[in-house]
């Protein structure tokens, strides 16, 4: 391991791939973004490995396909919490470092008696490995504390007063909530004091090589920025929702089951949704723009890996959803940006990358870049070797993302929930789904020719084929990668 390569983790909250003027999104301003594009590779082909916050995020400090880690939605526990990347970094010698929040679901049967955990639903917990500096999500007393301390009287530090926007008392007229501004100043948004921290904790002298994760909520909802972001865009100026009358009848067990939110169907509040999600984005940016100083400050900004990606994306009114669910790229695809310090990267600075990269690729690339050996439950690769141009970098055929849509009281709760799975199989021509449900058919898209997955193919005769060859590719894809917590043991003493 060489001491001197310290590593920092960016991930942010539902965040589309879309939204970096750097991959080329000519409404948005994300500066600092782009600067560190600029400064490293931009993978505008990165999937996250499943969705809501929870499994993606266990996908994505393990290493490991949901179907391995079988964390298959929010507050369902993780077992085998230790094969994570903090354990094993501490193990080797860095001090890891959290701030933010980890949506981690502590396995219940290490929980004392007694301890609520135990019997009750919680994902308000932090990996083992990690020192939590920052424990913060939405809101929490540590950041009611700090905006006291910045003079908000003490009826205004509370979690309802800071989710709602300064809507004037006569109403928003013709507009929507989230066109007005928050009720705090840009200086002290969550954003901003979760980067304050950081900016604190790495100031600080630290004897062991440093690996940080900062977690952003933006720009997950609720919709509301502080000014002058909330007014920076105009909403006249976004583009309309990806959308067809026809999805809203789509006779498919599945898709006509899903909860398309057919009531806001109205194109200005549409955009102006879109217009407060960019302004959330760029007040991100800004807080972006002061860690990426303070590390050139500190010194840190030469020996530092920095990886900026999210967890999932967003729909915005896209086929008709909002939030993050099911198999379309709005929710699959988000941004991967890698900036290595080393001379070996000199040669891809500035470059975008459209070979394939997963989330549970980030943790061979850390290490990676540490000099350090993966560890064998990794089921990722390393994208090192794209960033430094390596000519045998190994390149992804396709890539893989796993739903769990299970439940009790919405729209699939007559089902068998351990049936209620989806599997997705993209390449770069077809994306294909596999629902366990049998009475749900797969879907085929084709990407080339309907790239916003609007056609359902499967059902087309001339396509057999490819359905049959994109299932047997899953299922071979789904008996190498499925939970296999001691077959390699076994192996390794025959």
């Amino acid at each position: 391991m060489d001491a001197n390569r310290n590593i920092l983790l960016i991930t942010a909250d539902q965040f589309r791939h879309d939204c970096l003027a750097a991959a080329g999104n000519r409404l948005i301003q994300t500066p600092n973004l782009d600067a560190l594009a600029r400064e490293g590779v931009l993978f505008r082909r990165h999937f996250a490995q499943a969705c809501p916050c929870g499994p993606s995020r266990m996908c994505l400090y393990t290493g490991r396909y949901m179907c391995s880690t079988r964390s298959v939605n929010n507050m369902t526990p993780l077992t085998d919490a230790e094969d994570n990347v903090a354990y094993w970094l501490r193990e080797t010698g860095f001090n890891p470092a959290f701030l933010g929040y980890n949506d981690y679901a502590l396995d219940p049967r290490i929980c004392a008696p007694g301890d609520p955990r135990k019997t009750g639903l919680d994902y308000d917990n932090f990996l083992p490995g990690f020192e939590v500096v920052l424990d913060h999500e939405h809101h929490s007393p540590a950041y009611f504390e700090y905006l006291r301390g910045r003079g908000y009287p003490a009826d205004r530090c509370n979690s309802e007063i800071v989710s709602t926007p300064d809507v004037p008392p006569e109403g928003p007229g013709r507009h929507m909530p989230c066109h007005f501004p928050a009720r705090y100043r840009a200086e002290d948004s969550e954003g901003r004091f979760v980067t304050n921290r950081t900016i604190d904790y790495l100031r600080q002298s630290h004897a062991k090589p440093w690996f940080v994760s900062v977690n952003y909520i933006q720009p997950h909802p609720p919709h509301i920025c502080a000014a002058p972001y909330h007014a920076m865009y105009d909403s006249g100026d976004m583009p309309e929702a990806v959308r067809r009358q026809e999805e809203l009848e789509d006779p498919h067990p599945y898709l006509s089951r899903m909860k398309r939110k057919r009531t806001m169907l109205n194109d200005a509040q549409l955009r102006e949704m879109r217009a407060c999600y960019y302004g959330k984005i760029t007040e991100l940016d800004a807080s972006l723009g002061l860690l990426f100083d303070a590390l050139r400050e500190t010194g840190a900004w030469d020996n530092t890996l920095i990886i900026f990606t999210s967890d999932h994306g967003e729909y915005l009114g896209d086929h008709y959803f909002f939030d993050k669910a099911h198999f379309y790229d709005q929710t699959m695809r988000v941004p991967c940006i890698v900036r290595d310090p080393s001379p070996q990267a000199d040669v891809t600075r500035g470059t975008q990358l459209d070979c394939f990269s997963e989330s549970v690729d980030i943790v061979p690339t850390m290490f990676d870049y540490a000099g350090l050996d993966v560890p064998g439950r990794v089921q990722g690769q390393s994208l090192l070797g794209h960033v430094r141009g390596a000519p045998d970098a190994l390149a992804k055929r396709d890539i893989h993302f796993e739903f769990d849509f299970r439940s009790k009281d919405r729209e699939f709760a007559d089902l068998d929930p351990d049936e209620c799975v989806l599997w997705v199989l993209r390449d770069d021509t077809y994306k294909y789904v596999q629902f366990g449900v049998e009475s749900m058919p797969p879907l085929l898209f084709d990407i080339v020719n309907d790239p916003r997955e609007f056609h359902n193919l499967a059902g087309l005769p001339e396509y057999a084929p490819v359905v049959a060859e994109y299932g047997q590719r899953m299922l071979r894809w789904r008996m190498k990668n499925e939970d296999q917590r001691m077959e390699h043991w076994a192996y390794q003493y025959r």
